[in-house]
């Protein structure tokens, strides 16, 4: 925020004032911390009282979380951080709070945020709910974002996100439900956004060594985008349909294959192999398949970025011709100290896309992460953010055992103000 924005802001508002609204803000986020915090310990006494002895619970603070955990307690009640976030020329100092709560199969995970001022960025909300769960690994439920949602092996839909990749903070719009329940021979899926976005799915167990799948992928609304210069386009909605199968071979190798239709649009086919292997000190796995596509078909259609940037499915028909390509993706990971992930996809006709993710943990103080996206790889020239390249970054410094400064950082081409831009999201984290 520059010295001119400051002094607008506080014309004609007496220093007192301001500090004054700013205590109120905190003691009301102090008496929602505490009587959240109130409400999960009683919770988890009732629940556990008959099987724990009369002591003071365990807590433990929970760095991470997925859909298949353990039965066990696991509370983390820590997480407050007081952060700056900048977007665009709109700035705000948060103090946020992200628990995880844990018991058994049931899962809640929410951000409480806090805004320091009256510049907030568009979508800044003061309760988000990241996820709300059960799973008990033979059936599942789950409210909030979803990430890495994939179909089959891809072909239509792969790594789809409901997150919004040009927004650093989560909002409530950024949700889906999703389920599953997993009989002896087979599996059901179901999923649905906040966007309207739906699919089903069934795979069947035909014996140990080979299954099969089919769903159903529908987009009911189509999305409506933000051009470069500030005008909006307006995507059809968009069905499609897929079956596939898998069958395990000796020595960690596995060959699939997949045939999907976009409706109304065209199809593609894709076989290939994949492997794996765990070398001790490290874990790695490869995959690389050959696509067969018409003119009119788009693969994986639905990916991580089709709630803010989905490919125009007309102009690819109008291109008059069929593609054929490969994928190939490589990934390590290091002792859990260090993980790579890196994709490269070409067709006939069209820009290779090229997409790298990293994560370290340079010392018992200091980890990194950080992703790289160009969707129209072309050589060595278009890796730069002017020609639609995406870079991103989490740096985290651990000043002492119960604080840590954290800065994340995204730059990439923003349509809407049609040059590169920034973003910046610093926190400093208390963990008790």
């Amino acid at each position: 925020m520059t010295n001119d924005k400051l002094k607008m802001t506080n014309v004609g508002v007496p220093a007192a004032h301001y500090l004054n609204n700013v205590a109120k803000r905190l003691i009301h986020l102090t008496f929602v911390i505490g009587h959240l915090t109130l409400m999960v310990v009683l919770l988890t006494a009732a629940a556990y009282a008959e099987t724990l002895p009369l002591e003071i619970l365990p807590i433990t603070t929970k760095v991470s979380s997925g859909t298949n955990v353990p039965t066990q307690l696991q509370s983390n009640i820590g997480g407050m951080s007081i952060g700056y976030v900048k977007v665009g020329t709109q700035d705000v100092f948060s103090l946020d709070w992200r628990p995880d709560f844990k018991i058994g199969p049931w899962g809640l995970g929410f951000d409480v945020n806090l805004g320091l001022g009256d510049n907030k960025p568009a979508g800044y909300e003061n309760l988000v709910i990241r996820y709300a769960e059960y799973d008990d690994s033979k059936k599942g439920l789950r409210y909030g974002v979803l990430d890495n949602v994939t179909l089959g092996h891809g072909l239509i839909m792969s790594n789809y996100s409901t997150r919004l990749g040009n927004q650093v903070l989560l909002t409530n719009e950024q949700v889906g439900l999703k389920g599953y329940y997993d009989f002896e021979r087979g599996v059901a899926r179901v999923m649905g956004t906040k966007s309207n976005i739906y699919y089903a799915r069934a795979e069947e167990r035909i014996n140990p060594v080979l299954t099969l799948g089919q769903y159903y992928v529908v987009d009911s609304t189509g999305r409506k985008v933000t051009l470069p210069g500030g005008t909006t386009q307006q995507y059809s909605p968009v069905s499609a349909i897929g079956v596939d199968a898998t069958y395990q071979l000796p020595a960690n190798w596995q060959a699939y294959a997949e045939a999907g239709q976009l409706m109304n649009y065209g199809n593609g086919v894709t076989a290939g192999l994949s492997w794996a292997y765990d070398a001790m000190v490290a874990n790695l796995n490869f995959s690389a398949e050959y696509r067969m596509l018409d003119k009119g078909f788009v693969p994986s259609y639905f990916d991580v970025d089709y709630e803010t940037n989905p490919v125009n499915l007309s102009s690819a028909e109008a291109s008059g011709q069929a593609k054929n390509g490969y994928l190939a993706q490589l990934g390590v990971n290091a002792l859990g100290l260090a993980t790579l992930t890196a994709a490269y996809e070409s067709y006939q006709g069209s820009n290779s896309t090229l997409t790298a993710d990293l994560s370290a943990k340079l010392s018992d103080q200091v980890s990194l992460s950080g992703y790289y996206k160009q969707p129209n790889f072309v050589d060595y020239r278009s890796l730069t953010l002017e020609e639609g390249s995406i870079l991103g970054a989490d740096i985290a410094i651990k000043i002492n055992p119960m604080t840590t400064l954290v800065t994340h950082y995204k730059k990439a081409w923003d349509p809407a103000l049609g040059k590169v831009a920034s973003t910046q999201y610093y926190e400093v984290v208390f963990s008790f």
